[in-house]
């Protein structure tokens, strides 16, 4: 009996596209099947650029680059493959002489954790830039697009802008809009969202746990992310000991239809005795 051993995959570039797999497959006399989605995802602590030259693309291609901080990420999606697809894409992504196999955590659009491969360029300097052909970067933004995820980030790396700092922050009480609180929320409105949770009524303020509820929620874009997050922590007290609040990465799904990763903040303190908000919404 024959094992098959399965293991994840993120893709962030031109994979997203099947056509052009199954293309580069068909040149190689390859099965492209190997290559089976999963989820839409998001990688923690790296950010996009076109800092690696393709003479096959004959321009820039796809690569990561590692952040200081997991408040940015990137967005691509997972893929189940075997040996047989592991070897293909090994080839297909020139390991390890031009992009490297390395081992990443991601979030699925579920917000698990999951154990995952992906590729990498070291070949050139993190500040080098080439410009993508049309249709390579198509590849990529149209994936995006189908998959209803944002498609800010891979168009800053297009016109070469810095896109490490920025992201997206979830507000779901005093700092939304109209609330008491709003005048000193960072970043700016893009969109209301729900996510999942339990959100309890504390008296002067909400507070979100870990639960099986949908909660209302505005999501935020900031273009300065560690600023706006050192800022919030202090407002949240997610910096003082023990924290009145935690701030993790979690999805949320916009009004917009695209699936985004926001740092939200969830509450630590002791809910015993305090209501549940059966409709998720906040309101003073």
């Amino acid at each position: 009996m024959i094992t098959i051993i399965m293991q994840f995959y993120f893709g962030y570039g031109s994979n997203l596209d099947f056509d052009d797999w199954s293309l580069w497959c068909s040149r190689k006399d390859a099965d492209p099947a190997g290559l089976v989605e999963s989820k839409r995802a998001f990688l923690p602590g790296f950010t996009v650029k076109y800092s690696h030259y393709s003479s096959g693309r004959e321009g820039g291609a796809a690569n990561l680059y590692p952040v200081d901080n997991d408040l940015v990420g990137t967005y691509g999606a997972l893929f189940e493959i075997d040996e047989n697809c592991l070897e293909l894409l090994d080839s297909k992504e020139g390991h390890p002489n031009h992009y490297q196999r390395i081992n990443v955590k991601v979030l699925d659009e579920n917000g698990n954790s999951v154990d995952a491969i992906t590729y990498i360029s070291k070949k050139y300097n993190s500040n080098d830039f080439f410009q993508p052909t049309e249709k390579y970067h198509n590849l990529i933004h149209n994936g995006m697009q189908r998959r209803n995820m944002p498609v800010i980030d891979i168009e800053s790396a297009r016109q070469n802008i810095d896109n490490s700092n920025h992201g997206f922050i979830i507000a779901y009480g005093t700092l939304k809009r109209g609330m008491e609180r709003e005048n000193i929320m960072t970043g700016e409105f893009v969109s209301n969202g729900i996510i999942k949770g339990d959100l309890y009524d504390l008296g002067p303020f909400p507070g979100l746990v870990e639960g099986k509820g949908e909660v209302m929620c505005e999501v935020y874009h900031s273009r300065n992310m560690e600023s706006d997050i050192d800022f919030l922590d202090q407002i949240e007290g997610a910096n003082i000991m023990p924290p009145l609040y935690e701030r993790k990465l979690i999805p949320v799904l916009c009004d917009d239809g695209k699936l985004r990763f926001g740092n939200c903040y969830f509450y630590c303190g002791d809910i015993e005795g305090y209501n549940v908000i059966s409709n998720g919404i906040w309101s003073e």
